[in-house]
């Protein structure tokens, strides 16, 4: 049976490399970000590419959040069914064309009061595209033949929409107040190892660029049981996700995002 420290260790680990994947952008360098081909190595690409990182956030930008550039990057794959593409895109394990330029920030909290890792990935795209982008992805949420996918050897299940969270959510489920025209959310688990990866995912659209929010946690059925038998005890607990407890996009971070683009 695993110490509470080792488990802490072991869910820490996988959480960040959840945070590591890129999204609407293929498979990255070892930064998690790329600018696109062609417009890598053209003026349009280039300004893409700064506009991005100017906007993207820095330790500071959102109280209690430590900001990060994340490494590595997923590997891309073909998902099943075919419909289901544009999720696997989001997630960084597609293989749609990649965007003019693509940056991305993790945030993860400075205390030990949230388990949850957020994702911030921002990606540049002819306007047209990025409308057609959020039109499948919005369609693909909620699909019945998504609910349960497949990327390579990667099993995803439990997709269905969620309400956006933030300012994205203020004016209605398809319309952000601040900074943006459109948004999709939903949520979705996949297995690793004895754990459960559950992510919650809100996308924004801001003209030609999409501000992807993932926030992840674990589930890990025998940290929650240790953390009842230590409350039962008058212990502290670790603080272990529990099954019912889905991670949240903080609307601090999306507000701070979508107050930067």
């Amino acid at each position: 049976m695993k110490s509470a420290v080792s488990r802490v260790v072991v869910a820490v680990s996988i959480v960040a490399a959840l945070g590591a994947t890129s999204a609407c952008g293929g498979s990255g360098g070892d930064d998690g970000e790329k600018s696109a081909k062609p417009g890598a190595g053209s003026a349009k690409g280039g300004d893409a590419a700064a506009r991005l990182e100017k906007a993207a956030l820095v330790t500071g930008d959102v109280k209690g959040y430590e900001v990060e550039k994340p490494k590595g990057a997923g590997k891309a794959g073909k998902a099943d069914p075919a419909t289901c593409a544009p999720l696997a895109d989001i997630l960084g394990t597609g293989t749609s064309p990649r965007p003019e330029a693509y940056v991305s920030r993790t945030l993860t909290r400075t205390d030990d009061k949230d388990s949850t890792t957020t994702r911030v990935g921002l990606s540049a795209y002819a306007e047209a595209d990025a409308e057609r982008l959020m039109a499948d992805l919005r369609a693909a949420s909620k699909a019945k033949k998504c609910a349960t996918f497949h990327v390579g050897g990667h099993r995803y299940f439990g997709v269905r929409p969620t309400a956006p969270t933030g300012a994205a959510g203020a004016a209605g489920a398809n319309k952000p107040n601040l900074g943006g025209d459109e948004v999709v959310s939903y949520k979705l688990a996949h297995p690793m190892g004895e754990y459960v990866a559950r992510q919650t995912i809100t996308v924004v659209r801001d003209g030609g660029t999409l501000a992807v929010f993932d926030a992840s946690n674990l589930y890990d059925p025998e940290g929650v049981q240790h953390d009842r038998e230590a409350e039962r005890n008058g212990m502290e607990s670790v603080g272990t996700p529990k099954a019912d407890e889905d991670p949240k996009v903080a609307a601090a971070i999306v507000d701070a995002q979508l107050g930067r683009l």
